[in-house]
């Protein structure tokens, strides 16, 4: 049996009220929200803090591929997913690859890690998805959108969701698409578009799939398809027989169509309820379709999860201002002021600045970061072991600095005392300047800091444990 072991997402703490962005456009919107980065925030690191929840739930142990899909990453030429299994402490012997170029390239991860695991050359595989989404300024797109984060973990042992059936179909129609020189996703939003490219797809692909396992749409429980304006996924579940309670909410209103990790958020989602016996079509759109048939087992019953996905989108910042929201997705755009690092720096510091090692002395079993030679304790040199943190802690103590130099003021500097051992100094993220305490559990997350001229740099955060 081969399928999903468990998901994980990431929605943005921030949203954008649809109606801020008609009121700046002196034009008629959308109703809801859609989700958007912080400044601190972007493809990476949206897709990071989603494989982070699966590794929370199953662990580390025995991963051995970490793919990443994103049709935004941060760069064109690095590999965001060998980024990625570093920060999440995975070892070299790790086979990391990057999608891209379809806003269906998770799906097409997925099809890659399920032909691998089926082939016996791979036993548990990690597929990641992130996508900051930027349409035309005034355009419908630029409120459609929205950023966020999903994976899944594939693998042969406690499978919640057994893969049964995968069905692909490519095809070269033109209604999205952004070239090597665009800054925002280039679309021809029209009916045409909508019933020959999205509808069109997503139908075929879902009866060829029903057709093989000769089943009626009334056999499944849920039809799983990302909307691309909130509508189109209605028509199209109506065209292939599915009634409305069958069809899962595809979260439009609470975060926008958000591209590579929609059919992960939405399949999470779906979980959340399913029930041992249940099946679900899970559809992906963009250049062409991808289908699959899941069969929920046993083992979802036995699954704990710490909160529920609308417990997770209820927890939200609203950007008060469209000026605010555009201000927080170019700030490091406008402001490349960090430092230039060699990668001997970098390379020296991997261990403990990406994969977040520190030093446990075994005399006396005091935790340091970062790496020391010295016990900060007992003084001991000739015992020292550098060992993996834990990721989550508490508050040490805090202050509001007015003077750091940010987009959003104040910053939230912290100490934290991780679980396990280890005390950090870190800024806080996503969180409300006057809500901070001290003793409030917080997990830590990677983030952009300051800008290089010629890279991204980034560096641990913490949030607070929601």
């Amino acid at each position: 049996m081969i399928g999903v072991i468990s998901c994980g997402y990431h929605v943005p703490f921030c949203r954008l009220e649809r109606s801020k962005i008609g009121e700046a456009w002196a034009r008629r919107a959308g109703k809801g929200e859609r989700a958007a980065i912080y400044f601190d925030e972007d493809a990476l690191t949206l897709g990071l803090e989603a494989a982070q929840r699966c590794l929370e739930e199953k662990g580390r142990t025995g991963i051995d591929a970490l793919y990443f899909a994103s049709t935004s990453a941060p760069f064109w030429q690095r590999s965001s997913a060998s980024f990625m299994a570093a920060a999440c402490d995975l070892p070299a012997t790790c086979e990391t690859v990057d999608f891209a170029g379809s806003i269906r390239s998770a799906t097409s991860a997925l099809r890659a890690g399920m032909d691998a695991i089926g082939s016996g050359r791979l036993q548990r595989v990690l597929i990641a998805a992130g996508d900051v989404r930027d349409g035309q300024p005034g355009e419908g797109e630029e409120e459609w959108f929205g950023d966020a984060g999903s994976a899944v973990l594939l693998g042969r042992d406690g499978v919640i969701a057994e893969i049964i059936g995968m069905v692909s179909q490519s095809s070269d129609f033109l209604d999205e698409w952004r070239r090597d020189t665009d800054s925002y996703i280039q679309t021809q939003p029209s009916r045409f578009t909508t019933e020959r490219g999205y509808q069109a797809s997503v139908v075929a692909v879902a009866q060829q799939l029903l057709e093989q396992h000769a089943l009626q749409p009334q056999d499944c429980a849920k039809l799983i398809l990302p909307s691309p304006d909130g509508r189109a996924h209605v028509n199209a579940a109506k065209k292939l027989g599915f009634h409305d309670n069958q069809i899962q909410d595809p979260l439009f209103q609470e975060v926008g169509a958000c591209g590579t990790a929609a059919p992960f958020l939405l399949l999470a989602a779906a979980l959340e309820t399913a029930k041992p016996g249940d099946l679900l079509v899970l559809l992906a759109y963009g250049d062409g379709a991808d289908g699959f048939l899941l069969r929920v087992t046993e083992e979802i019953s036995t699954r704990v999860l710490p909160r529920s996905l609308s417990d997770h989108l209820s927890e939200k910042r609203l950007y008060p201002s469209y000026s605010i929201f555009k201000k927080m997705r170019t700030y490091y755009a406008q402001n490349a002021e960090g430092p230039e690092l060699s990668n001997v720096l970098l390379a020296k510091e991997e261990k403990q600045n990406v994969r977040l090692y520190g030093t446990h002395c075994l005399r006396c079993g005091t935790r340091q970061y970062p790496i020391a030679r010295v016990c900060i304790t007992c003084q001991n040199h000739d015992s020292l072991q550098e060992v993996p943190l834990e990721r989550t802690g508490q508050v040490f103590t805090f202050t509001r600095d007015h003077l750091y130099v940010a987009p959003d003021s104040p910053t939230i500097m912290t100490v934290v005392d991780l679980d396990q051992g280890g005390r950090l100094y870190l800024q806080m993220t996503d969180v409300d300047p006057e809500e901070v305490r001290v003793g409030d559990a917080v997990v830590l997350t990677l983030r952009r800091r300051k800008e290089g001229p010629s890279m991204h740099h980034y560096y641990w955060k913490c949030r607070p444990v929601r």
